[in-house]
């Protein structure tokens, strides 16, 4: 079983409360935050975790984000914690 984190941003929000020049930065510096606990990003804003990540490591990843970044929990619009129990890659059926 695989836990993921899957957040949406409110850009008006970031774009005011992001403190350096380009607001897209952001997003790199999510990464930099969640792929030394575990994460790996998936696509968008969404990051699936290793085999060592559980849903207390979801939680306490969320909280992180929230702790380091002043501008991540005014900005998130919403946030998830997804279990997936199968991995099928729709990319063959296309």
């Amino acid at each position: 079983m695989t836990y993921a984190i899957a957040f949406d941003l409110d850009t008006d929000t970031l774009k005011q409360s992001y403190p350096n020049a380009s607001w897209n930065n952001a997003y790199g510096d999510i990464r930099k935050v969640l792929e030394p606990l575990g994460f790996s990003w998936q696509q968008g804003s969404v990051y699936f975790g290793g085999e060592q990540i559980n849903a207390v490591k979801c939680v306490l990843a969320a909280q992180q984000l929230s702790n380091t970044f002043a501008w991540f929990k005014a900005s998130v619009r919403d946030i998830r914690m997804l279990r997936i129990e199968e991995m099928n890659d729709l990319l063959p059926a296309l």
